[in-house]
């Protein structure tokens, strides 16, 4: 496929089909009905579309195409290069062309399509995925679920009510280190643990100062804001720089504080905090960004408590640790360190334990095998109607703590937390922060459904 071809079948937001390969968009069955209905065949076509298609829109396309099963359909994204760099990727594996939208509800509104791929920034998880639910579509949502907590419950909210299928990509629940270390710390082989440890460190560069500038002619700008407030564009708070802005993400607490957070929770039984105090700044890199480059966080649990530390401008891990990336649990019996490398760190406390966890010496790389593990979990739930590996309702629990570590580094003080209610105890100004509520920028709105 050529560019000129590719941008000519580029769309506004009419809903329009674009230019190839349209699968009899308004007539199938999908393919959660087909198998409620019985009627489920044995070389049944789960039939795709990609809602954001910038980087980690390509890396999840090139982890779904080994899977024969898998067919797109039709991608949709706000940026025409993005869009045209994944439909050549998409036909040099599959025959066809897909169509090319720019309006994510173009995609909903196909009756052929059985479920989405959303890999858009993080402030727009949210509605993509809802309204995918509501038009009977199952989702794969990229992480952080989402980009502030109202958001979270939202979404878990509109899966339970319209009973979707719906995986996030904290991946790291299908790797094995991971599996093999929450094992060996649910076999209780830790002891009593009363303290978790994370951290991402890094030698992470800045992104610069820039001045407004003019978007250029291949990107919707005002559609790539959606719901976020309206800023002007320069280019280092756009596509991956996305991330660094509390507008449209969370930092790096959200960003890989999140994977190792959520592996924090899963091995401690996914307990909600009761308080959380998180400080921190930009100390570091002189740029733009709003969201700290050094940070240090404490959630106090029933039972135990947890800590967080990101840094920019130096990679020593901590407590001899062979990651930068990495969750420690440190128990009456030993300390046990788990990262995405191919081997777990475990340290006995003195004699108490002869137990060791299993640790992979595989030749394959443990991280993409996961990834690739998660993406088959996901088609496979799909056909079984079964609860995914990674289901919204844990994960959900996962991301709040990381938007409560940024609600008390935005408001300098500690939370309270009701983890029945999801809110702060007694504390107006903390439900009024945009990391436990935005007010979305019209037209849009966020649809709180019930279940």
């Amino acid at each position: 496929m050529s560019k000129d071809t590719s941008r000519r079948g580029f769309l506004g937001r009419t809903g329009q089909t674009g230019v190839g390969l349209t699968l009899g968009a308004s007539a199938v069955p999908t393919l959660s009905s087909r198998v409620e209905a019985g009627v489920l065949g044995a070389n049944e076509k789960v039939v795709m579309g990609v809602i954001g298609c910038g980087g980690m829109g390509v890396r999840n396309i090139r982890r779904f195409l080994p899977n024969p099963e898998v067919e797109f359909a039709v991608l949709c994204d706000v940026d025409r290069h993005h869009a045209d760099e994944a439909a050549e990727l998409v036909t040099t594996h599959r025959k066809g062309q897909p169509a090319l939208v720019k309006d994510f509800r173009s995609v909903l509104d196909r009756q052929d399509i059985d479920a989405v791929l959303i890999a858009t920034p993080d402030h727009w998880h949210a509605l993509p995925m809802i309204r995918a639910c509501e038009a009977g579509k199952d989702v794969y949502v990229e992480k952080p679920l989402s980009h502030n907590i109202v958001e979270g419950r939202a979404m878990v909210n509109a899966a339970q009510r319209f009973d979707r299928v719906v995986q996030v990509g904290t991946w790291q629940r299908s790797t094995r280190q991971f599996i093999d270390a929450l094992a060996f710390i649910h076999a209780g082989k830790l002891g009593k643990i009363s303290v978790c440890r994370g951290w991402a460190v890094n030698n992470g560069g800045a992104i610069g100062r820039e001045k407004p500038a003019t978007p250029p002619s291949q990107l919707d700008w005002d559609f790539w804001l959606g719901p976020a407030a309206k800023t002007d564009y320069t280019a280092n708070r756009c596509h991956k720089n996305f991330r660094w802005f509390f507008n449209t993400a969370g930092g790096q607490v959200c960003d890989n504080g999140v994977h190792m957070l959520d592996i924090m929770l899963r091995g401690m039984g996914h307990p909600a905090p009761l308080s959380v105090s998180a400080v921190g700044g930009n100390y570091v890199l002189d740029d733009d960004r709003d969201t700290p480059d050094t940070m240090c966080v404490v959630w106090q649990f029933k039972d135990f408590v947890a800590t967080w530390e990101t840094r920019f401008g130096n990679a020593r891990a901590l407590d001899g640790a062979k990651s930068g990336l990495a969750i420690e649990f440190i128990g009456t019996q030993g300390s046990l360190i788990v990262h995405r490398g191919r081997s777990i760190q475990f340290f006995p406390e003195g004699r108490r334990t002869n137990d060791r966890p299993k640790s992979s010496n595989s030749d394959q790389d443990p991280n993409a095998a996961g990834r690739n593990d998660h993406i088959a979990d996901f088609l496979d739930c799909i056909k079984t109607r079964k609860t995914p590996r990674s289901d919204v309702e844990t994960v959900h629990r996962s991301t709040t703590l990381c938007h409560l570590a940024n609600l008390s580094y935005l408001l300098k003080r500690g939370i309270a937390w009701d983890a029945v209610t999801e809110e702060p105890i007694g504390d107006a100004d903390a439900k009024n922060c945009l990391v436990y509520q935005r007010e979305y920028r019209k037209p849009w709105s966020l649809p709180m459904h019930s279940v």
